[in-house]
């Protein structure tokens, strides 16, 4: 970074000559070599120096409705060296805060409700201006973040100013500036990283995010403010709405990445969308992105938002046993016709709207990876089948399927087989999905 200490920029008054008994005196010992006395030295060039000074000074204007209402009407950075505030009188107290609250500089200054003036007769008068507008003028910082004033006498704090816009504006109009920072700060990717194959209508799952921030340069490391909102279509909700994050000292030339986890629900069934776009910002007052169109990016990813159904595996048997060899070559199951909240189903199904030849029975994360039995007879056996109690049969038409259970990726362990499958009805055609209990027998 190109960059001077404020802290010399303070002191810097210290170094000018003082004229005492009308002599220079620089606050230097005596010198015993004739070189080296200041009083043989040319005389400086005042107006040079101020020429070549880049001090800057931070202006915060205010103006006064009674004394201890005070309005900031404007915080600006000037390219002028602060006053020096030595000898000042202790009716304010200025304090600089930094960005976590800590004191960068304090020092006592003249308050703006307080006029001077001079008596007819001689000697000075000093009175309380109550709509008096007046400024505090304190030396440039680029950590500071807040300045508080607090009037002395009353004890009692009269402005409290935000730094950090003036800082900013001050560095995008001189990015080259010693104290300021230039970072292209970019969003090389936004990736869904981890979703499940399928929601169901009712359900929330959850889809990983990741973001990858680069730093461009020229300047570094910078830290980063990263911003995620998702924004779901119809049939779909996704919480929470927006995240953020701080990416500490991202360096020039690496990618950092940020990855946010979100919830979404399904609310009617369909393909359903979710946009999730993420921008990067400089945090820091005093860093500037010169380069703004490469801040944002964005991802699309598509929630396939299942009907949950009822599946009986067996129908009439209790255990649901599955044989894995020879016996398991036509293994029954019944997709039940159900009305919203039967069975704790959100919505109404009829199983008469199951297409057969896109059925898939198995394990579950068989069938949602896109394998699973097929229907061994490639159609729909529409009947009144049992109810899962083994015993009852309603008024309503099931679909009554067969599949080898030997493909549907089975072990020993499993405790419950899954159909997936679509449906069709005159709103178009959608995904089913529904799992029962079973007993695995080799």
């Amino acid at each position: 970074m190109r960059r001077t200490t404020n802290a010399r920029r303070r002191l810097a008054w210290w170094l000018l000559p003082v004229v005492v008994g009308g002599a220079l005196w620089a606050g230097a010992p005596a010198f015993s070599e004739a070189g080296d006395d200041p009083t043989l030295e040319p005389i400086p060039d005042f107006a040079a120096d101020a020429a070549a000074d880049e001090a800057k000074s931070i202006v915060v204007r205010v103006s006064f409705d009674g004394r201890a209402n005070a309005t900031v009407t404007d915080v600006e950075v000037v390219d002028e060296r602060a006053p020096s505030h030595l000898g000042a009188p202790p009716l304010s107290k200025v304090d600089v805060l930094g960005e976590s609250g800590g004191v960068i500089d304090t020092f006592h200054d003249w308050h703006p409700m307080w006029e001077l003036g001079e008596k007819a007769g001689g000697g000075e008068t000093r009175r309380l201006n109550p709509r008096a507008s007046g400024r505090w003028i304190a030396p440039f910082d680029r950590d500071a973040a807040t300045v508080v004033v607090t009037d002395i006498a009353a004890e009692d704090e009269i402005v409290r100013a935000d730094l950090t816009e003036a800082i900013h504006d001050f560095c995008l109009a001189n990015p080259d500036d010693e104290d300021c920072l230039r970072a292209d700060l970019a969003v090389e990717a936004v990736t869904v990283t981890d979703a499940p194959p399928i929601g169901l209508v009712g359900q929330t799952a959850t889809i990983s995010v990741a973001t990858v921030v680069t730093n461009n340069g020229p300047d570094g490391p910078a830290d980063a403010g990263l911003t995620t909102t998702a924004v779901a279509g119809p049939g779909l909700t996704v919480t929470p709405a927006t995240q953020t994050a701080t990416l500490p000292g991202v360096a020039v030339g690496a990618d950092v990445t940020d990855t946010r986890q979100w919830t979404v629900r399904c609310d009617a069934p369909g393909l359903r969308t979710v946009t999730v776009t993420s921008t990067v910002a400089t945090v820091h007052a005093a860093d500037v992105d010169l380069v703004a169109g490469n801040n944002t990016r964005s991802t699309t990813h598509t929630v396939d938002c299942a009907v949950p159904v009822t599946v009986n595996v067996k129908p009439g048997g209790d255990p649901n046993s599955i044989n894995l060899g020879a016996g398991g070559n036509n293994t029954p199951l019944a997709v039940l016709t159900t009305a919203a909240g039967e069975y704790g189903n959100p919505l109404a199904f009829d199983a008469r709207t199951v297409v057969a030849p896109t059925a898939r029975f198995g394990a579950r994360a068989v069938v949602l990876g896109g394998g699973g039995g097929a229907e061994t007879h490639g159609r729909r056996h529409d009947e009144r089948s049992y109810e899962l109690d083994e015993r009852t049969r309603d008024a309503d038409l099931d679909a009554v399927l067969h599949f080898r259970a030997a493909d549907g990726g089975f072990t020993a362990g499993d405790t419950e087989g899954c159909l997936i499958g679509k449906f069709t009805t005159a709103a178009g055609t959608f995904t089913f999905f529904g799992c029962g209990p079973v007993r695995i027998v080799p």
